[in-house]
């Protein structure tokens, strides 16, 4: 046989800088979906026909989850890793309309007594940090600390006090909803612990301790051992037992460990770090695998044990949220058992075949709360504070499989995603940073980052209370 080869095939997605490139075209369909107002500037949810979100209650125009704080601190990111000043802007678009449309106390009234719902209808999780101002106030103070602006300042110590006072304050505990996990009202800790880091004014603590008090109410003690907390009733969501619960970081006990854990960091205060420990002895308890791999099941019954029909990999549910607990807890702690928790179930992710196979679970749904973007902006952390280069190639990996599962042509890059997993035939692109392109764009520059040894200054939430890794 005997051929003319014109050109060698590469097909490599990690070469020449194409993580960059790629995010460069996100920027491209996020420009293609942008809408400009008088008051500033936000992003269409999604552009495809037939659903524009109104009235959903976690797919917002101004929301971390969705919006425009989330696709601005992406911007700002995307400003960290270039210096490009046209990045910056676009941040600073996002902050005015978010300024400019502010709503106050009355936006919790609005959510909690209005008629919104959308997929998931639990009032709760349209209150917390990722749908509401507290959220957004997060995202326009780490805006203040690349400009300087007072007005950023001055919104985040605003909003915080508009959300104190539209608050239950019994003296004791702090709360909103009905709901007290990370997607509601237990956000609101890590939101007054920011707030107080930033400001040192001792009432955002005490707003802290209140909410936390609140999560409390819902501890339950394990019959295996240590403690969860029932944190949401699941009927609302489908579920026939109100005993069910989830067990993992958005949603269950990792996640209001998470927030004793960050007390305890401020506080030095024991009982914190008990509660955390003793969830840990649940999670202990519950665990599935092996020391080559484990993972903590998506719901637990105390009638009717683990679930084991799916494993959640990603943020809310999966090994990239729980292992936040074992971080922090190796920062305060230093009992490097914290860390063997986060490599065990890091192993977990790859033992069910991830990135490349989708098992039930991990769907195509391509966002940074429950899908493959997560675990790429994972791999990459966790390589960092177990300087394990492994996990580098793992996120490449994963890298390259999001680019070959996208879409690119004269709108931009973005993926066509089930985001909706109750309804896998509903496939649509999204824009914002927890359920879209946006998530994406933030989890490749997380890798490209870390192959260029630059420092990204603007971290997402979750990342927010990590003590800095040291270099090698």
């Amino acid at each position: 046989m005997k051929l003319n080869f014109v050109q060698n095939l590469d097909f490599s997605a990690s070469k020449n800088g194409n993580y960059l490139e790629a995010v460069l075209q996100i920027v491209k369909y996020l420009k293609t979906n942008e809408v400009v107002t008088p008051h500033g500037k936000y992003w269409k949810a999604s552009p495809e026909p037939g659903n524009e979100y109104k009235g959903d209650l976690m797919i917002t125009p101004k929301g971390l989850y969705a919006g425009s704080a989330g696709i601005g601190q992406f911007f700002l990111q995307l400003y960290d890793v270039t210096q490009d000043e046209a990045y910056l802007q676009e941040a600073k678009d996002a902050a005015e309309y978010i300024l400019n449309t502010y709503e106050g106390k009355q936006f919790f009234d609005n959510v909690l007594n209005g008629n919104d719902g959308g997929v998931w209808p639990v009032k709760g999780w349209g209150t917390s940090v990722y749908a509401s101002p507290a959220g957004q106030a997060i995202f326009v103070e780490q805006l203040y600390e690349h400009t300087g602006d007072p007005r950023y300042r001055e919104f985040l110590i605003r909003t915080a006090d508009d959300s104190i006072a539209a608050g239950v304050d019994d003296g004791n505990t702090l709360h909103w909803s009905s709901e007290a996990d990370l997607m509601a009202d237990g956000s609101y800790a890590f939101f007054f612990l920011y707030v107080y880091r930033k400001t040192k004014d001792k009432k955002y603590l005490e707003a802290a301790k209140k909410v936390v008090a609140f999560t409390d109410t819902r501890i339950v003690h394990a019959k295996e051992g240590g403690i969860y907390y029932k944190n949401v009733d699941l009927t609302l969501v489908g579920w026939k037992s109100k005993e069910s619960v989830f067990p993992n970081f958005s949603h269950g006990a990792a996640g209001s460990a998470f927030l004793n854990v960050l007390l305890y960091e401020e506080t030095k205060e024991k009982a914190y770090l008990d509660k955390a420990n003793e969830v840990v002895k649940f999670l202990s308890a519950i665990v599935e695998g092996d020391e080559n791999g484990a993972l903590i099941p998506y719901l637990y019954n105390p009638e009717k044990g683990r679930f084991h029909d799916f494993y959640y990999l990603s943020t809310c549910h999966g090994p990239v949220g729980t292992t936040l607990l074992f971080r922090k807890l190796f920062d305060v702690t230093q009992n490097k058992e914290n860390l063997e928790w986060v490599d065990l179930l890091t192993k977990g992710i790859l033992k069910t075949g991830a990135p490349l196979k989708h098992t039930p679970g991990y769907w195509n749904s391509y966002c940074l709360c429950c899908g493959a973007p997560g675990v790429l902006a994972h791999f990459v952390k966790t390589a960092e504070v177990l300087n394990d280069e492994s996990y580098i190639e793992q996120a490449k990996l994963t890298a390259d499989k999001l680019l070959g599962d996208s879409w690119n042509d004269d709108k931009g890059r973005r993926w066509f995603a089930a985001w909706t997993r109750k309804l896998p035939g509903f496939v649509e692109t999204y824009t914002g940073l927890y359920d879209g392109a946006a998530g994406v764009g933030t989890a490749l520059l997380y890798l490209y980052a870390h192959e260029k040894g630059i420092k990204i200054k603007t971290e997402t939430v979750e990342y927010l209370f990590l003590n800095p890794v040291k270099a090698a």
